[in-house]
């Protein structure tokens, strides 16, 4: 026994076994927000926060971002390994995928498979916020160039 504590949802949540040693991916919640999380920075073309990756959290295969994209703006179309899906918070915008487009607006979510070409244009009155979710993370050295800014 090494006095570990491991969570045991047999028991109900919030009762928790002590003496049996956890698995590495369970620690402490982890929540995390935009104050907490690196981002792009001012970028004319949008801003993106990290919400929850492996160099941030326990994940180990999946990332979290939170983007917003002034109205006039677009992310640029672009490709990657990870596949993601997104989900439009607020606003509307135009989604680009493989050179197909389509009118997207908020409570919507859209499917990118991996290394496909995409982006979205802003095309509302308000900013446009979306959650993105990519499987697998993105690798250190590709997250760290994307967003380089430290929390302020």
């Amino acid at each position: 026994m090494t006095g570990r504590t491991r969570l045991d949802y047999r028991q109900g949540l919030g009762e928790l076994q002590t003496g049996v040693a956890a698995p590495l991916w369970v620690t402490k919640m982890q929540i995390h927000n935009k104050t907490t999380s690196r981002n792009t920075g001012q970028l004319a073309a949008l801003t993106s926060w990290m919400l929850v990756s492996p160099q941030n959290s326990s994940a180990r295969s999946l990332s979290i971002q939170i983007s917003e994209i002034p109205v006039d703006s677009e992310q640029p179309v672009h490709s990657h390994d990870p596949e993601q899906c997104f989900y439009l918070i607020k606003g509307k915008g135009l989604m680009v995928i493989n050179g197909e487009t389509s009118e997207v607006a908020a409570g919507d979510t859209v499917h990118i498979p991996s290394r496909i070409r995409h982006g979205i244009k802003n095309t509302g009155s308000v900013v446009l916020e979306y959650l993105t979710a990519s499987a697998p993370a993105f690798d250190a050295d590709y997250e760290n160039a994307l967003w380089p800014a430290e929390p302020q």
